[in-house]
């Protein structure tokens, strides 16, 4: 399997003949995929003790992550940080003008395989919905974190959609693939959505996803940030 890309204009810089690369048509896989991977190479694990060594593991590490640890393993480093500004030395952490951030990057394995991935450049209909980046206007962060109950914005193209279909909108999708989806909207145009984040996402990881019908269209398009946001 390859990683599809296709080429749009990118609104975020100056020149207007600039492009971006945007990965599409991205498949999913969850705790259960992985799982049925590994007794596809004849593991003698069932797959109900597999997932239970997976929830062991994932508690252990959020539990050491909880504990401020930097956690390392072949696979990612999970590391704390702390953004925002502070007025002098003896100032101190305040919520409303810092956060916690957690800054994950691939471990040795992954970084073993980054430059063995296939790429495939595919076409990409300029009546497709993309997200160049989701900002969260409170923590100020770009792509990587969201404050429940805030506000946040979408930027990309073709992002307009009609509110009162529930089967179009942003989608807050959670690990176990259960979603969220936002209602409470201040901007709906196709170039920014700017809503207030559902107050339920308290805590986790979470993909996002934009789905709209197009004008003149009656499919439903779907768009995906790259990136998984976490909230804070």
């Amino acid at each position: 399997m390859t990683v599809r890309y296709g080429l749009g204009l990118n609104h975020l810089t100056e020149d207007p003949g600039d492009y971006l690369a945007v990965v599409t048509e991205c498949t999913t896989s969850n705790a259960k995929k992985i799982m049925e991977r590994m007794m596809g190479k004849g593991s003698t694990v069932t797959k109900a003790e597999g997932l239970s060594v997976i929830e062991e593991f994932e508690y252990a590490v959020v539990e050491e992550v909880k504990e401020g640890n930097i956690v390392s393993t072949d696979l990612f480093r999970i590391s704390p940080s702390i953004s925002g500004v502070f007025k002098d030395e003896n100032d101190s952490f305040d919520p409303s003008r810092h956060s916690i951030k957690l800054n994950i990057s691939p471990g040795p394995r992954l970084q073993e395989i980054i430059s063995k991935i296939e790429l495939k450049k595919v076409a990409i209909s300029t009546a497709e919905p993309v997200i160049e980046k989701f900002v969260d206007l409170k923590g100020k962060s770009v792509n990587e974190s969201f404050t429940p109950g805030q506000m946040a914005s979408i930027q990309g193209s073709f992002l307009k959609f009609d509110e009162e279909d529930t089967n179009q909108g942003v989608f807050f999708i959670a690990a176990d693939e259960s979603e969220t989806r936002a209602s409470d909207f201040i901007k709906n145009k196709p170039s920014e959505l700017m809503f207030f984040v559902p107050d339920e996402l308290t805590s986790g990881k979470f993909q996002l996803e934009v789905r709209t019908i197009l004008h003149h269209s009656k499919v439903l398009k779907k768009a995906r940030l790259s990136n998984d946001l976490s909230a804070k």
